[in-house]
């Protein structure tokens, strides 16, 4: 069992350089995206639209192939059909997908500061300590939401540079795994030859 599971764990790590080369990419569309920020968002709304056309597909299909086992099946159906229709509709407007995607992130960030002032109330309540820094971030990311939200070219900015951050960071970490990864495949192999 033991050698089953250390040749398995040796297989799995005998392709580590895919990592790096997954972080390489990574890194270089997140360079992309700062550079192009009209055609990320564009991407962005691509995708958003993709999002609810697919979701719509998949919640048809589910609500049609249960129809006969689950009762209230027609309103997955009606949400299914309410989500394509919106896809199409935001497919026929392209220039309001990027204000609605914009707009959603700026309600999301509000509804999501909003839960962190009401957590910090709740841990003050309790007596629990660092709840002023939840109540803080809470804060200053509502003055963020409301930003966003009045101010839509600072929002696709924010969404731009939020996106080629994320890239920027997931791509180091797949960097440092992959050569982690190597470091741990030359020991297996070390640990194999003794």
């Amino acid at each position: 069992m033991k050698s089953n599971l250390f040749y398995s764990v040796k297989q799995a790590i005998k392709y580590w350089w895919i990592f790096p080369i997954i972080g390489l990419i990574s890194i270089l569309l997140s360079i992309w995206c700062i550079a192009n920020p009209g055609e990320t968002l564009i991407l962005l709304s691509a995708f958003f639209i993709a999002g609810f056309i697919v979701s719509g597909l998949f919640e048809i299909v589910f609500a049609l192939s249960n129809k006969n086992t689950i009762n209230g099946w027609g309103w997955t159906l009606a949400s299914g059909i309410i989500d394509i229709l919106f896809g199409l509709l935001l497919w026929a407007i392209p220039l309001g997908t990027i204000a609605v995607l914009l707009f959603l992130v700026g309600f999301w960030v509000m509804f999501q500061s909003i839960w962190s002032i009401g957590t910090a109330i709740e841990l003050q309540r309790g007596g629990i300590r660092g709840w002023g820094w939840t109540l803080t971030f809470g804060i200053l990311g509502l003055i963020l939401a409301f930003i966003l939200i009045v101010n839509p070219v600072f929002a696709a900015q924010f969404i731009v540079y939020l996106l080629a951050l994320s890239l920027l960071f997931y791509g180091i970490m797949r960097i440092y795994l992959g050569f982690r990864l190597r470091n741990l495949h030359k020991e297996l192999e070390d640990m194999d030859e003794d």
